[in-house]
């Protein structure tokens, strides 16, 4: 069903997306956020959304152009940018 390219890109983007959540709470520690300044953990969870969704977009336009192994990681990355607007709606109540 997948190749062992299509197979690999996948197992990187997912271990990206874990080596990002567990660098959020390290990154907090060595660089604390304050009041007015916001921390290097901070700025990785405001990062994130957006460079997921880029990543989004190009595996879209790979899969338009016929890229079968761009299909999964385009579903993982908007998986991601959902359940950043989830937590960010969620957040709000």
């Amino acid at each position: 069903m997948f190749s062992r390219k299509g197979i690999r890109k996948i197992v990187i983007i997912v271990l990206l997306y874990a080596v990002a959540f567990i660098a959020f709470p390290l990154l907090e520690k060595t660089s604390p956020s304050g009041p007015c300044t916001p921390g290097l953990g901070i700025m990785e969870i405001f990062l994130l959304p957006f460079i997921s969704g880029f990543l989004f977009i190009i595996s879209s336009i790979k899969v338009s152009r016929g890229n079968k192994t761009s299909f999964v990681p385009a579903m993982i990355h908007l998986i991601v940018v959902i359940g950043f607007l989830i937590l960010l709606l969620i957040s709000k109540h």
